[in-house]
């Protein structure tokens, strides 16, 4: 496994494997988990933040696989590296807040900022939130609408057989099992936070019920965009069976 690894790593660098894997989901989506997997399959895989500018030239041809948030530029991965694979990550809205509430106070704690002026735990933040991740999660399925079979929407936290799923699409017949990295099933989001969520899901006018969606809040999309895409990955496997 480590020889694999190292050559494939080395072919990147020759720029000898051009087809690339993007996880293109937001970060505290299963993302260090599914970098496992990519591992697991040895793969290369750079799980961190340099790669989504989509500038660092250096870094997307040394490796093959990408994790860690969105990147900036969907578009121009998808013409520099034709034939890649996109996997578009999720996470029911209202554990995807608090995750990420919970990972900034315990970066403040360690005086480590990502950046930007909504990567705080104010309600402004959630928010923004709220709205990139509507807007974002339907340009990816509108992006891909002609093209199925080049991006995979996955639910990597719920769904039992995320792991399958992913190997599959990447044309692996190897069963594995899904990695659980960073897994904490019993916590539990402190008071202020779910205060918080309380009042911007009130402000935003969104239902109990579509909080718990992993694609998209249909109170925040346009009458187009409600019916034309599933606001739940569970929806896709109805459409399925």
């Amino acid at each position: 496994m480590h020889y694999r690894l190292f050559l494939n790593r080395q072919m990147s660098r020759l720029g000898l494997r051009r087809k690339k894997i993007f996880a293109i989901g937001f970060n505290k989506c299963g993302t260090t988990s599914l970098h496992s997997l990519f591992l697991s399959l040895g793969l290369s895989s750079y799980h961190g933040q340099a790669w989504k500018t989509c500038e660092n030239m250096s870094i997307l041809h040394s490796y093959d696989c990408f994790s860690d948030g969105i990147p900036k530029d969907l578009a121009k991965l998808d013409t520099v590296f034709p034939g890649s694979k996109f996997i578009l990550q999720l996470r029911d809205l209202k554990s995807w807040v608090f995750s990420r509430l919970a990972h900034i106070e315990r970066m403040t704690a360690m005086d480590a900022h990502d950046g930007g002026p909504t990567w705080d735990n104010t309600e402004f933040a959630i928010k923004a939130w709220i709205k990139q991740r509507n807007e974002y999660h339907l340009f990816v399925l509108s992006y891909f609408a002609d093209r199925p079979s080049d991006l995979l929407v996955v639910n990597f936290i719920r769904d039992e057989s995320a792991a399958e799923k992913v190997c599959g699409f990447l044309g692996y017949e190897t069963a594995v099992e899904r990695p659980r990295e960073n897994v904490n099933p019993n916590k539990q989001p402190p008071p202020e936070h779910e205060k918080m969520f309380k009042n911007c899901i009130a402000e935003l006018h969104l239902t109990d019920e579509e909080v718990l969606n992993d694609i998209f809040c249909p109170s925040l999309a346009s009458d187009e965009d409600k019916g034309r895409y599933p606001e739940d990955s569970r929806l896709l496997l109805d459409s399925v069976n």
